[in-house]
C-alpha cells in the first residue's frame, strides 16, 4: 500500500468526526470545510512528528488549533446561528434541532461533547485536546450532556 493510499484511508476514517467537530466550533457549514482541509493538510505534513497515542485526538487537536489560528484572523468571530432549514422532514428538522441546541452550549462543554459523543474520543482524549486532567474531562462532558438534555428537552420536545 502506497503512504497516498494511507494518507486516504487516515481521511476517510476520520474526516466526518472532524468535520462535524469543525461545524460544532465555527456554526458554518462553508468555514468548516475550509478548516477541515487546513487540519489534513497540516496533520498530513506532521504525520513524521506524531508520536503515538489516539490518532482521533491528535486530529482533534490540530483542528482545535487551526480553528482558534482562523477565528484570530477572521475577528470578529461569526456569531450567526445556523441557518435554519424549511423543511417539515423529520431526520432534517431534529437534526437541524440538535445544531442548535449544540450552538448554544458554552464553546468547552460543545467541544467536549463533540468530541466525546461523535468523534468517539475517551474523557482522557478529550482532556488531552483541551488541557484538561481526564477528571476534569469527564465533568465537562457530563455537565455539557445535561445541559444539552435540559435544553433539548424543554425546547424540542
Amino acid at each position: 500500500m502506497s503512504q497516498d493510499d494511507s494518507i486516504e484511508r487516515f481521511y476517510r476514517e476520520h474526516a466526518s468526526s472532524v468535520y462535524a467537530f469543525l461545524v460544532s466550533l465555527c456554526r458554518d457549514r462553508t468555514w468548516a470545510e475550509d478548516l477541515m482541509h487546513d487540519t489534513f493538510v497540516k496533520a498530513t505534513l506532521a504525520m513524521g512528528g506524531y508520536r503515538g497515542g489516539s490518532p482521533r485526538a491528535w486530529l482533534f487537536a490540530i483542528a482545535r488549533n487551526v480553528f482558534v489560528d482562523d477565528a484570530r484572523r477572521r475577528r470578529p468571530v461569526p456569531t450567526e446561528q445556523i441557518e435554519s432549514t424549511a423543511t417539515s422532514d423529520t431526520d432534517i428538522t431534529e437534526v437541524d434541532a440538535i445544531e442548535r441546541v449544540l450552538a448554544g452550549l458554552p464553546e468547552r462543554q460543545r467541544m467536549a461533547l463533540v468530541m466525546s459523543d461523535h468523534g468517539g474520543l475517551t474523557a482522557s482524549e478529550v482532556g488531552a485536546v483541551l488541557g484538561l486532567t481526564p477528571g476534569a474531562a469527564r465533568v465537562l462532558i457530563h455537565r455539557a450532556r445535561h445541559a444539552f438534555r435540559s435544553v433539548y428537552e424543554r425546547d424540542y420536545q
